[in-house]
């Protein structure tokens, strides 16, 4: 009996104290879905709409200071203060959308990449693809070849297979075979000497060793050069000819130029995107 009184009375304690009441903020009730989202609508507005007016008294404070606060100037700080309020806003939206961020991004540098390209085919009377021996179709773009035919279809399109050192010697042959069916393929291996100048040229055959050449020297340029002089001879009114070399990141693009240049003109590098512009060589 004890207990059961003094929690009665404690119970009457509490009920008689007195609790603190919210101030009405007009919201009517009959909106209960939604009134705690528009009341924390309202509560953002109020501290955005303070933040705006503190930054636009700093605003004036600094003008003042440094004598270029004008009368028609005063008018202009509050739009000032909003577009900078904006701004804020989209900065931490960023911050908290990191992953599109990063998507714009990546959509900025294929935006930019596809322009490099559209100058190279433009440039080029010939455009060689190279594409790596390890992997000829992953590493081939058909929507690069259409671009080439749809801009004019008199460019021609040679695809060079690179890296032949790194499969065996009967895969290289029976992809120049299939890929020979569609268009002019010429098998290629990139100089790996480590001097700057007088990169040497291997003259052998691939079909008259028994497997590829495993020294430092060029392998396929002699063939390659020998194509292109071929279709320099079908443009009559030009003494020479630009080819133009495309290919997906790290097949050896400029491991090639090197090669045939037999000087090192352009940079390489095992990290894919090392040249990221058109280059003139």
């Amino acid at each position: 009996m004890v207990k059961k009184s003094k929690k009665e009375a404690k119970k009457e304690g509490k009920a008689g104290q007195r609790k603190n009441v919210e101030k009405d903020p007009g919201i009517p009730n009959e909106w209960p879905p939604f009134k705690e989202q528009e009341l924390e609508a309202r509560r953002a507005q109020a501290l955005q709409e303070l933040e705006l007016k503190k930054e636009a008294r700093k605003e004036r404070a600094r003008k003042r200071k440094l004598g270029l606060l004008e009368d028609e100037d005063i008018a202009n700080l509050a739009s000032a203060a909003s577009a900078q309020g904006s701004e804020f806003a989209q900065k931490d939206a960023e911050k908290e959308n990191a992953p599109l961020a990063v998507a714009k991004n990546h959509d900025h540098s294929e935006r930019s990449f596809y322009k490099e390209l559209v100058k190279v085919i433009e440039a080029s009377d010939v455009v060689l693809e190279v594409l790596d021996a390890r992997d000829p179709l992953g590493t081939r773009c058909i929507d690069m070849e259409n671009m080439v035919r749809k801009a004019d279809p008199s460019k021609r399109i040679v695809l060079l297979l690179n890296k032949i050192y790194l499969v065996p010697k009967e895969a290289v042959e029976k992809w120049l075979t299939y890929l020979r069916e569609e268009m002019p393929t010429v098998a290629f291996k990139c100089n790996t000497q480590e001097q700057r100048t007088k990169l040497g040229w291997k003259s052998s055959k691939l079909d008259k060793t028994s497997n590829i050449p495993q020294s430092s020297d060029c392998l396929g340029a002699e063939n390659l050069i020998r194509l292109l002089k071929n279709y320099s001879r079908s443009h009559e009114l030009k003494l020479a000819i630009t080819v133009g070399i495309v290919g997906l990141p790290n097949v050896g693009k400029s491991s090639l130029i090197n090669s045939l240049k037999r000087s090192r003109v352009v940079n390489v590098g095992s990290t894919p995107g090392v040249t990221r512009s058109m280059q003139e060589v």
